[in-house]
C-alpha cells in the first residue's frame, strides 16, 4: 500500500470505529480514545512489518490523532445542540491540519522529489540536465559514514585505473510493483573495449541512508560481456542503484541515483 491508501484508509477507519462505538452507547471521550488507539497501533504494527520510516509513521499518527480529536469534539453534547465550536479546539485542529500538510509535503518530496518545473524555479539549470531532489533517508555523520565515503572514492579511482566501461540499460523505465517487471542489462568492457566474460554481477536497490537492500538480484551471464536480470522494486520514488561486479579477481561497485515510477 502507498502513502495515500494508508492515510485515507486509516482516517476512514477512525471515523467508522468512532461511529460504531457511539451506536453501542460508549461515552464520547472513550470513543475518541479507542478509535485513535486502535488505528495508531495498527499503523505501528504495519510499520514494523514493512519497515516504514519514522517520518511516514509520524504523518500517519498526526492525521489519525487529529481525526479522532475532531470527531470527539464534534460529538460533544453542545455541538449536537447546534452551538459553535470554541476557538481553542479550532486552533488545536488547525495546528494538526497544517502539520499534516507540511509533513505530507516533506514525505512526498523526499521519496519522489519535485517536478522539473518546480525545481527550475529555484535551480535554473534543472531544465538542462536532471537534478535529483529526492532524499528518502537520513545519513549519519560519524566515523562509519566517513569510511563509507572513502570506500566509494576508492571504488571510483579503481574503476578509472582499470579503464573498464560499464553500460547499464533499462534504468529509465523502472516501475514499482511486486512482480518481476523490471529488466536491467549490464554490459562490461575492458580498457581495450573487449567484453569481460564470466563475471558475477549483482544489482541492488536501496534508499538513501538505509544500507539494507530492498531489491536485489544476480544477473545472468548471456555472453559477450552482457548480463541480464529481472526484479521488482516495492515503492516508487528516488532510489540508489548499486551494481557490484566481480571479475578478473577484482570487485567494483558503481552507484547511481534512479527514479522509480508508479506502475500505470
Amino acid at each position: 500500500m502507498n502513502l495515500v491508501q494508508t492515510l485515507f484508509g486509516g482516517t476512514v477507519l477512525v471515523i467508522l470505529i468512532h461511529w460504531l462505538l457511539g451506536r453501542f452507547g460508549i461515552a464520547n471521550y472513550w470513543r475518541g480514545v479507542v478509535s485513535a488507539a486502535v488505528v495508531s497501533i495498527a499503523i505501528l504494527s504495519y510499520s514494523l512489518i514493512n519497515g516504514l520510516s519514522l517520518d511516514i509513521v509520524s504523518v500517519h499518527l498526526a492525521v489519525f490523532l487529529t481525526t479522532a480529536t475532531a470527531m470527539t469534539l464534534l460529538g460533544r453534547p453542545e455541538q449536537q445542540s447546534g452551538k459553535g465550536l470554541h476557538w481553542v479546539p479550532k486552533i488545536f485542529i488547525g495546528f494538526f491540519a497544517i502539520l499534516f500538510v507540511v509533513d505530507g509535503a516533506f514525505v512526498s518530496i523526499s521519496t519522489k522529489g519535485v517536478s522539473t518545473y518546480i525545481a527550475s524555479l529555484f535551480l535554473p539549470r534543472a531544465k538542462i540536465h536532471p537534478v535529483y531532489t529526492g532524499f528518502s533517508g537520513v545519513t549519519e555523520h560519524n566515523e562509519q559514514a566517513a569510511k563509507a565515503e572513502n570506500q566509494h572514492l576508492k571504488q571510483l579511482s579503481s574503476l578509472r585505473e582499470l579503464g573498464w566501461g560499464i553500460e547499464v540499460v533499462g534504468v529509465k523505465q523502472l516501475v514499482a510493483g511486486n512482480k518481476l517487471t523490471n529488466a536491467v542489462d549490464v554490459r562490461i568492457n575492458d580498457k581495450n573495449n573487449m567484453p569481460i566474460e564470466n563475471a558475477i554481477v549483482t544489482v541492488q536497490f536501496f534508499r538513501a541512508g538505509n544500507v539494507e537492500a530492498q531489491a536485489q538480484t544476480r544477473l545472468e551471464d548471456v555472453g559477450k560481456g552482457s548480463y541480464s536480470g529481472q526484479f521488482s522494486i516495492p515503492d516508487a520514488g528516488s532510489w540508489i542503484m548499486r551494481t557490484i561486479i566481480d571479475a578478473e579477481g577484482k570487485r567494483i561497485q558503481v552507484e547511481r541515483d534512479v527514479v522509480v515510477k508508479t506502475a500505470a
